[in-house]
């Protein structure tokens, strides 16, 4: 095993044996990985993604070359951050089965995201970063996981000029780690279809994503909704399938 594997498998360790100190003493019982397994059963299984995450929310703003906040007419960058959850399967560096220590049967474990992208305007190309958590479930089973079990930063490139199919790669580096760990991602933005033609996704009305071959559609599921709206979809991979398009 690599140096950084090593300290990996001993931050994630000491983080599981925090995770269950911390329940005895909080009369927490034992904290399970997944709430209701249930839950994670009804979110669509993506064969080809190591880990799905899902846009909950997003704040964007145009700027100008003097980085002011303008609109649509003099904008020249865009700059949003946003909030994601989803899940990563049991297994892979996001989700080493160290951590999941208090229900080793389950399959995945549950991850939050926050992330800033500044993207220009002319190539819908830029940076993105932000950090993330790996959460389990405390004393209420009804919602959703939020202790942290591993924590972390990313930081990477993206590229949305194929839009609704974009491009993301990096690294990530969770806290305790020796050094990053590579990733890849694909963006799925959502639409609607009208009379044959793609338009912008409306409340409660059937959405969709679109395949690789860029002809394909993906019909969203109700679980992929956040109240009503259909979500961006960002597909990880830690081994290298990266998109080709």
């Amino acid at each position: 095993m690599n140096a950084m594997g090593e300290a990996l498998n001993r931050g994630t360790r000491r983080r599981a044996a925090t995770a269950l100190a911390l329940a005895c003493v909080l009369g927490l019982g034992v904290v399970r990985a997944n709430a209701d397994p249930e839950r994670s059963k009804v979110l669509p299984d993506v064969k080809s993604a190591d880990a799905v995450l899902y846009e909950v929310t997003e704040n964007m703003y145009l700027l100008d070359a003097a980085g002011n906040v303008v609109g649509p007419e003099g904008a020249i960058r865009r700059k949003a951050d946003a909030s994601l959850y989803g899940w990563a399967r049991v297994g892979n560096p996001l989700c080493p089965v160290e951590v999941l220590v208090t229900n080793p049967r389950t399959e995945t474990c549950s991850v939050s995201a926050v992330g800033m992208d500044d993207i220009a305007l002319n190539t819908f190309k830029g940076t993105v970063d932000g950090t993330f958590a790996v959460v389990l479930q405390d004393d209420n089973s009804t919602d959703a996981p939020e202790f942290v079990v591993m924590n972390g930063g990313f930081t990477g490139a993206m590229d949305l000029s194929k839009r609704p199919l974009g491009k993301i790669s990096g690294t990530f580096t969770p806290t305790g780690a020796s050094g990053p760990t590579a990733f890849c991602g694909t963006f799925r933005l959502p639409f609607s279809v009208v009379r044959g033609q793609r338009e912008l996704p409306s409340r409660n009305v059937q959405a969709y994503y679109l395949t690789d071959d860029f002809k394909t559609l993906i019909p969203i599921q109700k679980s992929e909704l956040s109240l009503g709206m259909a979500t961006v979809r960002l597909e990880l991979n830690f081994h290298g399938n990266c998109a080709k398009f």
